[in-house]
């Protein structure tokens, strides 16, 4: 898997809506609260280089977190 960067777009190798990389666990330690919400994803199971995205669903604009393991770039 190539290093995931903010922007990609990215799809659940068991298919799915496209989804863009919004954040990457663990990359921004000057911001607290971001700081917060990665140890919170952390104590999930999720690790640092794990990604957040999000997608739309109809009009409704969704995010979630997700193991770089789980998703491809999608073209």
């Amino acid at each position: 898997m190539e290093i995931l960067k903010v922007g990609d777009v990215v799809q659940l190798k068991s298919g799915g809506p496209k989804m863009t990389v919004q954040r990457i666990i663990g990359a921004d330690k000057s911001n607290m609260g971001l700081r917060t919400l990665d140890e919170a994803l952390k104590i999930q199971g999720y690790k640092t280089g794990d990604i957040v995205c999000q997608w739309f669903e109809g009009s409704t604009i969704r995010d979630a977190a997700f193991r770089t393991e789980s998703v491809i770039i999608s073209l």
